[in-house]
């Protein structure tokens, strides 16, 4: 640790050559000393406001969801509602674990996660219930079938309207502030709870109606077979498709371009579209054999849906291994310069290093552990942040950023060595 006092230290001198034992070479010449001096503190935003804000936001999701369970949940009986809700559990509890693991690398804000999956789960839904009827009925032709009905609502009007409501709240995680999606990995974590919360309210209306179902047929067939498709086979069929959007607007936010922005995002969502439309139109194309309904559907489950969600899959796994590697690159820059030792470098880019580090010191007390979590944090935020500016010309929004970045570090030594450092020294 460095020294408990006095002002933040200022960057030494890179040391001759590559550094002393960071196992990067130099990307940059002049990093980081070329984002620039820091300038004067900006202005900072009242804090009131944004706690304002961000209480009216959970107000009108309070409000939402009280019309959502009175006027959806609640016809449902509360018995059926209660098996539905049961039974929706085992769904989203994988697709919470899978963003936990995704996200634990970089981890997000908590409060900013809870409105993704809250706007999802209850903002998206009663917005797809109040826009969905008009838009089917702008689609639907003059004369139609009850057929014609049920393919335009499911392959059209259903991946249009819910994909448009789950990337409204992307949008409004940029609006809100461009720290909460950053990269692509950002973009990921949100349309995955947003998706994921969506999926949560829809199983329970879904799995609300098969058991009213199956207590008018005396058989719970009925309910099983959809709690096998959409709990088992599918929990993250929502999360594919939105997860594109994501992807899309969280490449945008890395390369800071208003262009790719609105490129990539509507990309994004177009392809997401199209994949929920591929999903809910293959029930009308595909054979069925009375002797075995779900045969057909099995095939073309392990035949395409399979190798698209692998597909994705395999691009996730490999944005988080470039995670790693961004992460490296740009702290052994900043160890360069004097901030971290090539050490500290080894131990913020791996978990196992970092939980070390958290219980190392646990030891000295609860403070000195969140210290040493906020520290981590930190310095990954910084990390991350000098990688999306070098996209960009730095300004001096950027340059006060990086200075608040590490003059919180530095806070953070500070306290951890004061309260593990001896006293008295033997």
């Amino acid at each position: 640790m460095t020294s408990t006092t006095g002002t933040p230290p200022r960057p030494a001198a890179p040391p001759p050559g590559d550094g002393y034992g960071y196992d990067v070479e130099r990307v940059d010449p002049r990093a980081p000393g070329r984002m620039g001096a820091g300038s004067s503190p900006r202005r900072r935003r009242r804090p009131w406001v944004r706690w304002v804000l961000a209480g009216l936001s959970f107000l009108a999701l309070a409000a939402a969801a009280l019309a959502l369970y009175f006027f959806v949940i609640l016809p449902l009986g509360f018995g059926t509602s209660l098996v539905a809700f049961t039974a929706a559990l085992v769904p989203v509890a994988i697709v919470l674990l899978a963003v936990w693991w995704l996200d634990r690398y970089t981890p997000q804000p908590r409060m900013s996660l809870v409105y993704a999956f809250a706007w999802g789960a209850i903002g998206s839904v009663l917005l797809t219930l109040l826009f969905g009827g008009f838009f089917d009925a702008w689609i639907s032709p003059a004369e139609e079938t009850e057929l014609i009905d049920s393919f335009l609502g499911a392959v059209v009007q259903a991946p249009v309207v819910e994909e448009g409501m789950k990337s409204a709240g992307l949008i409004g995680l940029l609006i809100w502030g461009r720290r909460y999606i950053a990269g692509p990995i950002d973009g990921v974590v949100y349309a995955a709870l947003i998706a994921g919360g969506f999926a949560f309210t829809e199983n329970i209306l879904y799995f609300g109606n098969s058991f009213h179902q199956a207590q008018a047929a005396g058989e719970v067939d009925v309910f099983w077979q959809t709690f096998f498709l959409r709990g088992l086979l599918s929990p993250f069929a929502h999360v594919s498709f939105t997860a594109l959007c994501g992807l899309g607007l969280g490449i945008a936010a890395e390369r800071r371009s208003l262009m790719l922005y609105f490129g990539l995002g509507v990309g994004g969502l177009s392809l997401g579209m199209v994949l929920h439309a591929l999903w809910n139109g293959s029930t009308f194309f595909l054979p069925v054999d009375p002797e075995a309904p779900m045969a057909g559907f099995l095939r073309y489950y392990v035949t395409v849906q399979v190798p698209i969600f692998l597909l994705l899959v395999g691009i996730v796994l490999f944005l988080r291994l470039r995670e790693k590697r961004i992460l490296r690159r740009q702290l052994s820059e900043y160890g360069r310069s004097g901030w971290f030792s090539p050490d500290e470098v080894a131990m913020l880019v791996s978990m196992r290093r970092r939980r070390r580090a958290e219980k190392w010191a646990a030891r000295h007390g609860a403070v000195a552990r969140m210290g040493m979590r906020h520290l981590i944090r930190t310095s990954i935020a910084l990390g991350m942040e000098r990688h999306s500016v070098l996209f960009g010309r730095p300004t001096a929004r950027t340059r006060a950023r990086e200075r608040e970045l590490l003059e919180a570090i530095t806070a953070d030594r500070r306290l951890i060595g004061s309260l593990t450092a001896p006293v008295v020294r033997g």
